[in-house]
């Protein structure tokens, strides 16, 4: 049961995480200090699962 309760703090930090990130690139993006094209470009490269 404890594992449990790790892998569901690991996750909430995880996603919290995350979000925020996100939060800051959308802010960076809104102020034009880093373009739209460049979070496309970061975004595809954190794509690992995919193929090709």
């Amino acid at each position: 049961m404890e594992f449990l309760q790790t892998l569901g703090v690991a996750g909430f930090l995880f996603f919290l995480i995350k979000g925020l990130l996100w939060l800051v690139a959308f802010v960076l993006i809104y102020f034009g200090l880093i373009g739209k094209e460049k979070i496309a470009s970061i975004r595809g490269k954190m794509r690992f699962w995919r193929r090709g």
